[in-house]
């Protein structure tokens, strides 16, 4: 059967350069170019076996197959290998649009073809956006780094230049990480790292806050001087560095409310307490209890929902979005849950997403299951396997692994899943990872980057000794 695919995939890469169908029409044209060829006697074939010669052997995207040979293969992973020599970062999509041309030529017809191409090589760090020299190596650390030291702002003109196979986009993604760039008035782009700060007069202007707090409640930002800083950072727009200083020096003490600094208020313990045991003994009076009335009994209290989202757990079983019942209402076979759980985790950290389909799981009287259900048994009876998430939430999101697995927090946990799936250590790459995969509901620049360096801490062979 080898001899016979071989044929098969010589008459496609000869007959077909754009690309094949594994449908009935284009292999009946490669049945018929097959039984035509008269020079030697062939075994018999059917369309279904060249249509499974297609589907392993061919390159898939858009619906068709495209098939390379070795030859071009070797060729455009050398060009690869020849780029990567003066850049650290080959984005497919550049590339490919850089030097059309020479792809085209081969037949790789987009950036997809030229990815899979790629991957299917023995290129050791590429992900789905891009090769790099070594699998720490990220945009955002590479653009840090040309940062550190250049001697002014720099345009993303500058950044294109010094990054020619990288899309404006991903560097303007990094840049918007206002925690370490800010833009000047002159459109350029300049390190936090390099901002110079008056430390004295932002001392002196947290007092004239707290001052202002006691004498009326709130302050404004022209109950407090921040000239100094203002004149030493001229280049930089006046309510960015206002809100660098914020977060950098008066976001422990103060919150900000729209132009309002208030004082971080301590809620009273006892109070507190006694709230809280008045929700609890409204959830204890229900059967069943509904998300809304939940929140509205709640805020009445003044306690916040994912407070009340978090009491309503510890006695009840939460059965669909919008509904919790009474655990003492509803029997789980654990054993057999946990049984079943298995064909997903497999000894791995796994998304409660990933488990898509409850054919397995036994039967519960009166209610379906989903992954709601499936959480709650997961918190409270599960005897093979944790759940956590980043908060508390109605979206699905968070991570199932076995127990004997430890972490300290979900920050390990979302470390240890981009180790455990080979996710490029960059920025764009573990945000669209974690978000998509639903391990978390929001793509924010900086957990992001507390995630990658806690994963290059687990990859450090201090650590893994």
């Amino acid at each position: 059967m080898k001899i016979i695919a071989n044929k098969i995939i010589k008459i496609i890469r000869e007959n077909f350069p754009n690309g094949i169908r594994s449908d009935f029409i284009d292999t009946r044209k490669v049945l018929r170019i097959y039984s035509e060829d008269d020079q030697q006697l062939h075994e018999k074939i059917s369309c279904r076996a060249i249509a499974d010669i297609i589907r392993e052997n061919g390159i898939e995207t858009g619906g068709r197959f495209y098939f390379i040979s070795p030859e071009d293969a070797k060729e455009i992973t050398q060009f690869f290998a020849e780029l990567l020599q003066k850049n650290s970062i080959l984005y497919y999509s550049a590339v490919y649009e850089m030097h059309s041309d020479f792809f085209i030529e081969r037949n790789i017809f987009s950036s997809e073809i030229l990815r899979k191409i790629i991957q299917a090589s023995n290129f050791r760090f590429c992900s789905t956006d891009f090769c790099s020299t070594s699998l720490t190596t990220s945009l955002d650390l590479e653009i840090e780094k040309v940062f550190s030291i250049a001697e002014n702002s720099l345009s993303l003109g500058d950044l294109q230049k010094k990054f020619p196979y990288v899309p404006s986009k991903k560097i303007l993604t990094v840049l918007s990480n206002t925690k370490k760039y800010l833009k000047t008035v002159s459109n350029t782009y300049g390190s936090v790292a390099k901002i110079r700060f008056d430390f004295e007069e932002i001392h002196a202007a947290k007092n004239q806050i707290l001052s202002q707090i006691k004498s009326k409640g709130y302050a404004t930002s022209e109950d407090y001087s921040l000239v100094s800083n203002l004149a030493l950072n001229s280049s930089f727009a006046e309510n960015d560095l206002r809100n660098l200083i914020y977060e950098k020096f008066f976001s422990i003490d103060f919150i900000r409310q729209g132009r309002r600094l208030l004082s971080k208020c301590h809620i009273n313990k006892n109070t507190e307490k006694s709230l809280l045991q008045n929700l609890r003994e409204f959830i204890a009076a229900q059967n069943e209890l509904s998300l809304e009335k939940l929140f509205a009994f709640a805020r009445r209290l003044g306690i916040a929902d994912s407070l009340a989202l978090n009491t309503a757990y510890e006695s009840m079983v939460r059965v669909a979005k919008d509904l919790f019942v009474k655990d003492s209402l509803i029997h789980f076979n654990v054993p057999a849950i946990d049984d079943a759980l298995t064909s997903f985790v497999q000894k791995k950290i796994i998304s409660l997403r990933s488990v898509t389909s409850f054919t397995g799981f036994p039967s519960i009287d009166g209610y379906s299951w989903n992954l709601f259900l499936l959480e709650s048994f997961l918190k409270k009876y599960s005897k093979k396997y944790l759940y956590d998430a980043p908060t508390l939430n109605s979206t699905n999101v968070g991570a199932i692994y076995p127990k004997s697995m430890k972490f300290k927090g979900y920050l390990d946990v979302q470390s240890f899943v981009i180790i455990q799936e080979r996710v490029p250590l960059e920025i764009s790459a573990v945000e669209n990872f974690l978000s998509e995969q639903g391990y978390r509901a929001r793509r924010t620049g900086r957990a992001t980057e507390r995630v990658i360096a806690r994963a290059r801490t687990m990859l450090s062979p201090s650590v893994n000794a």
